[in-house]
Formats: C-alpha cells, sequence, structure tokens
C-alpha cells in the first residue's frame, strides 16, 4: 500500500509539472492587457497601439490598451509594476526613473520584467500659435527676464523627459530654476490641450506630438533637441542651431511586464518584440509618423535602465528638485 501511494503521488507531480508547462506553451489563451500610462492621442499611445495590434497579429489573441494617464503618468507606471505577473497584463514604460528620485512612488529596474525598447524620441520645444515667442532664444530671454511669469507643462509627472531637457537648457542660460513655473500634466496629450486653451504658454513635447496641432495651426513648435531636425516637421530648426547648445533629451519607450513573469512567456515576447521591430511595416508606420527608432534587446535595456536611473539622479539633483 505504501508503495502504491509513493507511485501516485510521483504520477500526480509529473501531471502538475506537465499541466503547468503546458500553460505555460498555450500563453496566451485570452486577451492580453496592455497599459498605456498616459491619455490617448499622445506618443506614448500611438506608439503603444501600433504595438498592441502587431502583437494581436503575431499570437492571435486580442492585446487591448488601457489607458492610465493619472497621476502624470504613475497610476499606468505603478500599474504594470503591481499587476500579476502571469503575461496577461503588460505595458509601455517610459523616463520612469524621477518618480522615485521625487518620492511620487517606489519603481525602478526591480520592479519590471525588461523585454524590449522600440523608441527614442528628442524632445522639442513648443509654444501656442498666437505665442509672442518665435525662437527659443526669444522664449528663454523671456523666461530669464520673468521667470515665474511663463508656464511651462511638463507633459506628465515633472522631472521626467522633455521637461528636463529644457530645464537642462535653461540651467546653462543661467536662468534662476526655483523661479520657473512648471506644472504637471496627465500625458503629453493633456499638456498640449493646456497650450491649446492657453492655461500654459510652452510645452517641451516630442515633435510627432505636436505635428497635427501645428500643421492645423493651434501650436508653433520652434526647437528640437539633439544633433538633427525632424523629418515630419524639418523646417523646425534644433535648439543647437538656435543656440549654439547642444542638448539631448526625451522620450525613451519599452515594452516590459511586471517583475517575476515566467522565462517561457518573456522570451515569447522578446522574440516577437525581436521579429515586430525588425519589420518594413513596423518602421515605415512610426517613421511615418514621426517616432524615432531605437532598439534595445532585454540585456541591453536591462544595462540602460541602470544607466537611466543613475543618470536621472544626476540631472534632478542639479534641477535642485532632490537633495
Amino acid at each position: 500500500m505504501r508503495a502504491r501511494n509513493i507511485l501516485l503521488a510521483a504520477l500526480a507531480s509529473v501531471g502538475m509539472a506537465f499541466t503547468a508547462t503546458a500553460a505555460l506553451a498555450e500563453w496566451p489563451e485570452r486577451a492580453v492587457t496592455i497599459i498605456v500610462p498616459a491619455g490617448a492621442g499622445g506618443g506614448t499611445d500611438a506608439t503603444g497601439r501600433i504595438i498592441a495590434e502587431m502583437l494581436k497579429e503575431r499570437f492571435g489573441q486580442p492585446f487591448n490598451v488601457v489607458n492610465q494617464g493619472e497621476g502624470g503618468g504613475f497610476v499606468g507606471i505603478s500599474g504594470i509594476a503591481n499587476a500579476e505577473p502571469d503575461g496577461y497584463t503588460l505595458g509601455i514604460v517610459y523616463n520612469y526613473a524621477h518618480y522615485s528620485l521625487l518620492g511620487i512612488g517606489d519603481v525602478g529596474i526591480e520592479s519590471y520584467t525588461p523585454i524590449a525598447q522600440y523608441n527614442f524620441d528628442p524632445g522639442g520645444i513648443t509654444v501656442s500659435a498666437d505665442s509672442p515667442y518665435e525662437s527659443v532664444p526669444q522664449l528663454v530671454d523671456a523666461i530669464k527676464a520673468d521667470p515665474g511669469g511663463i508656464v511651462i507643462t511638463c507633459g506628465g509627472s515633472c522631472g521626467g523627459s522633455f521637461d528636463t531637457a529644457l530645464a537642462a537648457l535653461l540651467i546653462e542660460s543661467d536662468v534662476d530654476l526655483s523661479q520657473v513655473r512648471f506644472v504637471p500634466a496627465q500625458g503629453a496629450a493633456a499638456g498640449l490641450q493646456d497650450l491649446v486653451a492657453g492655461g500654459v504658454q510652452v510645452s517641451p513635447s516630442s515633435l510627432p506630438e505636436v505635428a497635427g496641432l501645428a500643421e492645423a495651426g493651434k501650436v508653433r513648435p520652434i526647437g528640437v533637441f539633439g544633433a538633427n531636425r525632424n523629418g515630419l516637421l524639418p523646417d523646425v530648426p534644433t535648439v543647437e542651431e538656435s543656440t549654439g547648445l547642444l542638448i539631448n533629451g526625451g522620450a525613451w519607450r519599452a515594452l516590459m511586464a511586471p517583475a517575476g513573469l515566467p522565462d517561457d512567456i518573456a522570451s515569447q515576447l522578446a522574440e516577437a518584440m525581436d521579429e515586430i521591430y525588425h519589420t518594413e511595416e513596423f518602421q515605415t508606420r512610426l517613421s511615418d509618423l514621426g517616432f524615432g527608432l531605437l532598439y534595445r534587446n532585454t540585456d541591453d535595456l536591462k544595462a540602460f535602465m541602470v544607466e537611466h536611473e543613475a543618470s536621472a539622479g544626476v540631472v534632478l539633483t542639479a534641477l535642485g528638485m532632490v537633495n
């Protein structure tokens, strides 16, 4: 009888192991949620929906985008980190290090299973269509003369991506940042809406995000960070062209899952993202929308995240936002 019980237990263990392996092999068996930590209409939303559509084609199950831009994006960023690591909640993660540094919430590289980075967009500087500032030097001079008189939207939580590039420019221009009015928004789209409505006077964001409003004559981009002009709006000069200062800064976006995602699912997603990124369709769709292409595989993304957290600490300390 004892031998029979041992045999039954062994068979049960084998059966459980087989069932677990089969479950992993069958992923995804149902719809997958992709959290986008931004409102609808911005760059994170646009690129996230392209990723979702192409993952659906790859795996044969719906990949549904859920926008969570509240709290300057932290609701979505933390929602990804705190989700069940079963492969059915993924997310688009972008510049996140400032949340912990500013005491908004505790997220870091240990919060996620990195899959792949697919995008980097240099920041731009946009003003309202009726703004008196037609160039970056004019805007910088106005802020220097009256730091509290011009309101700048951060397009999310302040201290994130595009606003820190502008802050770096202001530091180089000897502006007293402690007097400058940066205000948060629920994503780039919401910040641009505030700009159009007159609630703010400046929006640092990527040029692809402002292209439609610029073509409609509702806003006016006056500069882009980095060494090159953006192909979508080639008439907008670089900040270096107008000021002589080369400042790199912007937003990156990557597909990630909560920490603890099973290796089998992570490897399937990594393989899928590698294939998707290198298709002509994906490259064309992002390029046509003006979004920058930059790929990092899982290992390279992990290394980059370490650098991101370290550099964010340096920048925010220099800005006086953390001690």
